[in-house]
């Protein structure tokens, strides 16, 4: 029996997926932090649509070669999918070649009905494995986003049961809309703007954590009451990052205005003792470092208890988004498709980041502030 129960806000089309009640699906796709800020919105839109239906989500980013950051982000987001009720088995990045085969073998016994890849880089990797997991399932995935790809590639992605032209992407204004796109098509399921966060709830444990560890370094700074700002100047790309000078001058010029404001930087695990010993070299500031190294949810209890954020192209504007925050995110102009839902105020640089200038920030900053 299929379902027919829809909630309010789903479109009223045929899916071109078929589930029933005791259909397993795989979910497959490059995720990051900010990427489940949108995609889990839709993830658990589906599984209150379709209650009773298992949803595995598969997070590695078929890379040929393991990235410096895989560990610290393959943390972070088990650790936070692992508190998501709706879903049921997350395979994690791989860490090798043999390690995926296995994750492979592990998911191919699961038999899937459906499987799903959106994957924006990399598609025929993501066809190749899905095809490997179950060549039975449903299955459907995002086609190349490049010309080459799309020809040497084009009779495997023909035989996909739904193919999603990736390109729609370029068309989105939001990259929230594509999503939208996707799960609108394969599962009749859509959201409305207002929706398409996923909300992040840590708790008052954490948060109380969190205020008191902020009012200790302020003491240890000597810093009376004033504002915290947090900020995350560096992501995986350079083109995404502010400059260490470009930090420093906004941190002077907003401490000339209000002399007790405190800054916490906050940095992946694998930069902490770089970022840790820049702050301290700083003089004239107060900067201290700040890493989510135990538990995933330690990142949004501290910027709940932050005044302002101010974000490069990173996961931590979304974050902040979500949490409803008042931020200042700074993107690339090609960017703009990626910019948070709800940000305060976005600033934007021609091609990268640092194309930003210190006094726009400055100014965005302190009238947020």
């Amino acid at each position: 029996m299929h379902y027919t129960k829809q909630l309010a806000n789903l479109n009223t089309h045929i899916p071109e997926i078929t589930l029933t009640k005791e259909s397993k699906v795989l979910y497959m796709t490059h995720l990051a932090l900010g990427d489940y800020v949108y995609q889990g919105a839709f993830l658990k839109a589906l599984a209150d649509a379709y209650p009773g239906v298992q949803i595995d989500v598969w997070m590695d980013d078929c890379r040929s070669q393991q990235k410096s950051w895989h560990t610290g982000r393959n943390a972070t987001l088990q650790q936070w999918l692992s508190k998501e009720g709706h879903l049921n088995t997350i395979y994690p990045i791989a860490h090798s070649e043999q390690h995926r085969n296995e994750l492979i073998l592990k998911a191919s016994k699961e038999q899937y009905d459906a499987i799903v890849f959106v994957a924006t880089t990399r598609a025929p990797a993501y066809l190749k494995v899905a095809k490997a997991i179950n060549p039975n399932a449903q299955i459907a995935g995002t086609t190349p986003k490049d010309t080459l790809s799309r020809l040497l590639y084009r009779s495997q992605f023909k035989a996909l049961n739904v193919a999603i032209d990736s390109n729609v992407l370029t068309k989105c204004q939001h990259i929230s809309d594509f999503y939208n796109h996707v799960f609108s098509r394969l599962f009749a399921v859509s959201l409305d703007d207002q929706l398409r966060s996923r909300e992040i709830t840590p708790n008052d444990t954490l948060n109380e954590k969190s205020k008191q560890q902020i009012a200790l370094w302020r003491n240890q700074l000597g810093l009376s009451q004033g504002n915290t700002l947090f900020i995350n100047h560096i992501s995986t790309n350079e083109k995404r990052d502010w400059q260490n000078t470009q930090l420093a001058e906004f941190a002077h010029q907003l401490t000339k205005q209000a002399p007790n404001t405190l800054f916490v930087l906050n940095t992946p695990p694998h930069k902490l003792d770089e970022v840790t010993a820049w702050c301290a070299e700083q003089k004239g500031i107060a900067v201290i470092a700040f890493s989510a190294t135990d538990d995933f949810f330690e990142l949004p209890s501290m910027m709940l208890a932050c005044d302002l954020v101010v974000s490069v192209e990173t996961a931590i504007m979304h974050l902040a988004s979500s949490l409803s925050l008042p931020q200042v995110a700074l993107i690339r102009k090609s960017a703009s498709n990626w910019r948070p839902l709800q940000a305060s105020k976005v600033l934007t640089g021609k091609k990268r980041v640092d194309n930003i200038a210190v006094s726009e920030v400055v100014k965005a900053a302190s009238q947020l502030l």
